[in-house]
């Protein structure tokens, strides 16, 4: 029995110097820790051991804490990459304003042109009304028979259909009815085609 005691013994003093010595090795370890934190070695030291072949898989990289004049320079590049970014967004914006306007230009010169054009249009159309309201004025006072002669001698009959529309009622009737029966079917035909 004395001898199981003393093999139960050396039993314990080797359980009791294992778990010492573990203990020992765990405490070395956080003190190693402790002393690379303060000596900012700690996150060389872990992401030295994590690129280690073999131990690598039991340490995680850790990133390093950083100066607050780090962070400020991080911020004001992020920042000055927003104002970039956004000074892209406004050339494009300006860029297309730009293009915009070009646009509207060439399309208020083509009005413009085309304004020219009706006004021109316009006055020459008042003009033709005027020399019209003037031929009406002379075949309504002439004798029916003599602007019959003169009317049948005008080649456009869409002018003496014109003229013979602007007339009285009375005045145009006088005259078809001096006209040659054949000119006078054709213009009413025309006119009742219009």
């Amino acid at each position: 029995m004395a001898k199981k005691e003393r093999e139960g013994s050396k039993k314990t003093r080797k359980i009791r110097l294992v778990t010492a010595v573990a203990i020992a090795i765990i405490i070395l370890l956080l003190c190693l820790g402790i002393a690379f934190n303060f000596a900012d070695l700690g996150v060389k030291v872990s992401n030295t051991l994590a690129s280690l072949p073999g131990v690598g898989s039991f340490f995680k990289p850790v990133e390093e804490a950083k100066s607050p004049e780090q962070l400020q320079r991080e911020e004001l590049e992020k920042a000055k990459r927003l104002m970039e970014q956004e000074r892209a967004n406004l050339d494009e914006l300006a860029s297309s304003l730009a293009s915009w306007e070009l646009q509207l230009k060439a399309k208020e010169e083509d009005l413009e042109k085309q304004k020219e054009a009706v006004e021109d249009l316009q006055q020459r159309l008042e003009a033709r009304a005027r020399s019209v309201e003037e031929l009406v004025t002379y075949y309504e006072n002439m004798d029916a028979a003599d602007a019959v002669e003169i009317l049948s001698n005008i080649s456009d009959n869409q002018l003496v259909i014109t003229i013979l529309r602007n007339m009285k009622e009375r005045k145009c009737s006088e005259i078809l009815a001096a006209m040659d029966p054949k000119k006078a079917a054709r213009l009413m035909e025309i006119m009742s085609a219009q």
